[in-house]
């Protein structure tokens, strides 16, 4: 049975701490992972997802909703009008040693019905 405080935790803004609180984030990220309660992850629970567990569960769909699948940023960090900085991230430019042997397999594959289907993939040296 959920408490005061667990309704709190949704009234508060739960998102809000995911946003500032990467730890947080990692330990819904596991639970999100291994369909487990955050409470058990803590080791207080005995499984049952309490009202704060679906509280927070729910807190981080929305929250891995809001992150751009391409560059991981949130659209509200750049939106000046919603606190944001339209200069808030600088590009990098990272370069994969993987995903470049990938890429040049990729130009092997024939184009047409005989390239249709065929995916690179990596896998060790044996």
């Amino acid at each position: 049975m959920a408490g005061a405080a667990d309704c709190a935790y949704v009234h508060r803004g739960a998102g809000k701490r995911l946003i500032t609180d990467a730890q947080l984030r990692a330990e819904l990220e596991l639970c999100d992972r291994y369909a487990i309660p955050h409470s058990q992850f803590l080791g207080a629970g005995d499984g049952r997802w309490s009202e704060l567990d679906r509280a927070k569960a729910l807190a981080f769909t929305a929250f891995r909703r809001s992150v751009c699948d391409g560059c991981g940023t949130r659209p509200v960090e750049w939106d000046e009008e919603h606190g944001g900085d339209r200069f808030a991230y600088v590009t990098t430019t990272v370069r994969c040693p993987g995903c470049e042997l990938i890429a040049h397999e990729q130009d092997q594959v024939p184009d047409g019905a005989d390239g249709y289907g065929v995916r690179i993939g990596l896998v060790p040296r044996a």
